[in-house]
């Protein structure tokens, strides 16, 4: 269907591959999507639900990236996030949500780990494992930037009426269909034939044996804890963005002129209010955000050359834990705090999952990324009810200054007691040769 592509040329469909997964049309309306019906609670549990399932098929589905291999793992994720944004025009209500979060989930856990491994394991057979920072990153930016662009359409849309942004996601995302198969399938999937003895396949024992040896023990340990950590806080921060907006900048949206919905800010913020100025401005203010915060994807190459690793993975997500606690003192400086949470996990990621390929043998390379995915969803879930109970309480902005404050705490009980991404000998048997640096 596809011609072979050279070596630029299959990184450049990669990165048309990541931009088709960009979820822009949505992202800065859908916490108000929710709000117009759910409370925060609610919201948070979602979220937990979102998180607790995605601890249940982590392993499952990187299992499935292993086993059958990674671009059909990568297919199916296209598919089911297709269906989970088709629902949310379809249906509403706590329940029906909750079955899309579902679906959700088990999109995001069927390419959380696959999706890293078909790249560092194409890069091995085709070009140059050492680039995997640099490309992983900027298919970040790529697709950063793509979200970019249509978070101003999302949001104009939203205006119009709630459901169009989702409807614009369906067409959009469905063209990574396309996408991917133009992507080749890993050498070892590729070449296997019809042999269901193939020495690159994990039995389920094998897999669990390959979890319990990289896991528990150095160099990875405290890396992969500290960073879960980290993923958790952020990801459970990124559903207060958009309340944190109405009720930090609301005023001063309201002294320029702007129409802000009946009522405080922060009730309006609560159910889900935005009126089309609004709902506009939230999709200019996330595609700006996300336009910078691109930056850090691009750039997490020349950051992991300039710092190493160790002190990448360790000052950039206690700066962010910083930026967090911010805006309860000063409301302005809500937005170079989203900045920095927009920036921070692309900037780490391809740092952080660079060091666990270099130091994971390939058989199972999928099946251990989404062990890692799993640790911070384990994470993640009672942070997301204990963070929906504390902005029903209080406020959003509250709510995401506990989260900071949580993890300089226990961030720094695993920087104190752990070694973080110690310099060691990487993993032999598939081309990496580097040292963490």
């Amino acid at each position: 269907m596809f011609r072979p592509a050279s070596g630029r040329g299959l990184v450049r469909r990669y990165y048309l591959y990541r931009a088709t997964i960009a979820v822009g049309f949505i992202t800065p309306i859908f916490t108000l999507f929710l709000l117009r019906t759910l409370t925060f609670t609610q919201v948070g549990a979602l979220s937990a639900i979102y998180a607790s399932l995605s601890v249940v098929g982590e392993i499952p589905t990187g299992y499935v990236g292993d086993r059958l291999g990674r671009r059909a793992s990568l297919l199916l994720s296209v598919l089911f996030t297709v269906v989970s944004l088709a629902g949310f025009v379809l249906a509403s209500g706590f329940r029906w949500y909750g079955f899309l979060y579902a679906l959700w989930a088990l999109a995001l856990t069927l390419r959380s780990g696959s999706m890293d491994a078909w790249l560092y394991d194409t890069l091995t057979e085709r070009l140059d494992s050492e680039q995997f920072s640099r490309i992983r990153g900027r298919g970040d930016a790529v697709q950063k930037w793509t979200a970019a662009v249509s978070m101003v359409a999302g949001g104009l849309l939203y205006g119009l009426h709630p459901t169009y942004p989702f409807v614009a996601a369906v067409g959009f995302n469905s063209l990574g269909f396309f996408a991917l198969l133009s992507l080749p399938k890993n050498r070892q999937y590729a070449d296997r034939g019809s042999d269901s003895r193939s020495a690159d396949r994990l039995d389920p024992l094998e897999t669990v044996s390959v979890i319990r040896t990289y896991l528990a023990r150095p160099p990875l340990r405290a890396l992969v804890l500290y960073i879960g950590l980290f993923y958790a806080v952020l990801g459970v921060s990124h559903t207060y963005i958009q309340p944190m907006v109405v009720e930090t900048l609301g005023p001063y949206a309201a002294a320029i002129g702007v129409q802000v919905p009946a009522g405080v800010p922060t009730a309006a913020a609560r159910v889900g209010e935005a009126g089309a100025a609004l709902a506009l401005g939230l999709g200019v203010l996330y595609a700006a955000l996300t336009a910078v915060a691109s930056a850090g994807g691009y750039y997490a190459g020349a950051v992991e050359d300039r710092l190493g690793v160790r002190r990448a993975v360790v000052v950039v997500p206690a700066l962010t834990a910083v930026a967090l606690v911010g805006p309860l003192w000063l409301a302005l400086v809500v937005l170079p705090t989203f900045t920095t949470m927009r920036t921070a996990k692309p900037l780490v990621q391809p740092i952080v999952n660079g060091y666990i390929n270099d130091h994971v043998e390939s058989v199972g390379r999928a099946t251990l990324l989404s062990a890692v995915s799993m640790l911070h969803m384990i994470l993640r879930t009672p942070l997301a009810l204990a963070a929906g109970m504390v902005a029903d309480a209080t406020t959003a902005t509250t709510a995401v200054a506990a989260l900071g404050g949580l993890f300089l705490v226990a961030g720094g009980a695993v920087w104190l007691f752990g070694e973080i991404a110690p310099e060691t000998v990487a993993a032999s048997g598939d081309g990496a040769s580097k040292s963490a640096s």
